[in-house]
């Protein structure tokens, strides 16, 4: 449809463009033909070229009209001067179907953008839609979370060895003690790699009770090591796949992000807050904590509890 309302466009241009040559020679024809009407009123000969010309016109109108026109005083058949009128009759047609042309190309025109437009919403309805169904088959998760731990105050008096011993008994402890607390959240699988707990998540509607299960096992770790004298810091990142992914894949890209050693927040890139975001009634809400350079530049977002 587009491609016939242009042809017609195309059209309608190529007539407008022929209309102006023949209004330019129309015009001179009938400037031409008065002026020497003019000068054969006054007996000039300035124009008498023009005379086997005029002639066959009167000849034509005569033959036409079935009647000699009147003559002025001079002499003049009157048969020239209709005939500039209707010359000039005939360019003020032509004007005025310059004029219906020029808009029925400018509706012409609306029509083919309004086609175009409708046409683009409905492609771009369509990639949404593709979109959509790509980021929710982002179904599967996988959470790391790395804790470490250090006494809130030197203790001069013991050696190196006792003080990285009694830290690292301590990380053992915590991130044991995390695992207690969150093991018996639905649909999640568990494995310890040295200093990290890596957590995977079939089913992405239960990623909210996840990440609640998460931080508030961490807050509350958090604060009563304070209490025994410790700083607990974390280091978590979190990432969406779909079934064609391999894990390995996967666990690597988050460790690119616990590079970042952003301590004390779970970190996600785009596409999971893409796939995040279209679950309803989300518990956490997604802040950009800015561009970072890993692999390549990359939006890093912090999740935040809403409440």
């Amino acid at each position: 449809m587009v491609q016939f309302f242009k042809f017609i466009q195309d059209l309608l241009k190529k007539f407008i463009d022929v209309t102006y040559m023949i209004q330019i020679i129309v015009t001179v024809v009938i400037l031409a033909f008065a002026f020497y009407w003019f000068f054969d009123l006054i007996n000039h000969q300035f124009l008498d070229f023009l005379t086997p010309v005029v002639e066959n016109i009167k000849e034509f109108m005569h033959l036409n009209f079935q009647e000699t026109m009147n003559k002025g005083a001079n002499g003049m058949d009157g048969s020239l001067f209709l005939f500039v009128v209707f010359l000039g009759v005939f360019v003020f047609a032509v004007a005025q179907l310059k004029a219906y042309s020029d808009i029925a190309i400018f509706k012409l025109g609306k029509t083919i953008n309004k086609i175009k437009l409708k046409r683009e919403d409905e492609f771009n309805a369509q990639l949404r839609a593709e979109a959509d169904q790509a980021i929710l088959a982002y179904r599967n998760v996988v959470l790391i979370v790395r804790l470490t731990a250090r006494r809130r105050f030197v203790d001069d008096m013991r050696s190196e060895e006792e003080v990285a011993k009694e830290k690292k008994d301590m990380e053992e402890k915590v991130i044991c003690d995390f695992y207690s607390r969150i093991k018996d959240s639905p649909c999640c699988k568990f494995a310890k790699n040295g200093d990290q707990l890596v957590i995977t998540l079939k089913g992405f509607t239960h990623v909210d009770k996840l990440l609640y299960y998460v931080t508030k096992a961490l807050e509350d770790i958090r604060a009563e090591a304070r209490k025994d004298g410790w700083i607990v810091r974390f280091y978590s990142a979190i990432d969406a796949y779909n079934d064609k992914a391999l894990i390995k894949d996967v666990y690597y890209d988050l460790q690119i992000l616990l590079k970042l050693n952003l301590h004390n927040e779970i970190i996600c890139y785009g596409n999971f807050c893409n796939r995040y975001y279209m679950e309803s009634n989300n518990l956490f809400e997604a802040y950009l904590k800015g561009v970072y350079e890993l692999t390549e530049p990359e939006n890093v977002w912090s999740l935040v509890k809403k409440y």
